[in-house]
């Protein structure tokens, strides 16, 4: 199975999508992530990605096909792959759909963590990172153990650098006009699963499950 995580940035769908690829044991494919890990990288490519990340805007459909296609092997097709956050525009939906159509695959479902835009920035606004081993939290709704330390290496958190409030709230203005239009497109081939975002997390894990028949 193939599945979509889709959402407004501080839904939670990284958490979800996680638990989700752990318990059906599909490949994971976060391009947020796999960006990020680019625009460290001293090469053109690495620098023209840091320049979109920084700004807060979406990077060039073009340069997301070709990362995606090195991702997009037969091993990861044994079982499914579940995508975070891609596609973000309906141009990357439908070459999602024809890259997928030369392996014989399909997109099964897409899980849509429907939060409001005001929820969306008091999450981020309080998102941290550990900057050594990169585990992500947030102090509203995953804070860590100890006072902004990281659990795992004691090392104080940080915020990521595209995540001031102005980025986020362009960000956001992003998705409102890029982003809706995909979830009407999958809406329409009803594929669709929508969930509210707005409550704890093992709520909306047990109810994906359900609602995917896993439960």
């Amino acid at each position: 199975m193939n599945i979509i995580f889709l959402g407004p940035q501080g839904s939670g769908k990284g958490t979800q999508a996680k638990l989700l690829s752990e318990k059906m044991g599909l490949a994971y494919l976060e391009m947020g992530q796999i960006l990020r890990e680019i625009s460290r990288e001293e090469t053109a490519l690495g620098k023209k990605v840091n320049d979109f990340l920084k700004k807060g805007l979406l990077v060039d459909d073009q340069i997301l096909l070709e990362i995606l296609k090195n991702y997009l092997t037969p091993k990861n097709f044994e079982k499914g792959i579940l995508f975070d956050g891609f596609p973000r525009n309906l141009n990357q939906a439908k070459l999602l759909e024809e890259t997928l159509q030369k392996y014989q695959a399909e997109i099964d479902k897409v899980i849509f963590l429907n939060i409001s835009f005001s929820e969306s920035i008091r999450r981020l606004t309080a998102r941290r990172i550990c900057p050594q081993c990169g585990r992500v939290y947030n102090l509203v709704t995953l804070p860590p153990k100890n006072d902004n330390l990281c659990d795992d290496c004691g090392v104080q958190l940080v915020k990521r650098d595209d995540e001031s409030e102005e980025v986020i709230k362009k960000r956001l203005e992003i998705y409102q006009k890029e982003t809706k239009p995909v979830i009407a497109y999958f809406r329409q081939k009803k594929v669709l699963i929508e969930v509210d975002g707005e409550r704890p997390i093992e709520v909306i894990h047990k109810e994906i499950l359900r609602k995917l028949n896993l439960s």
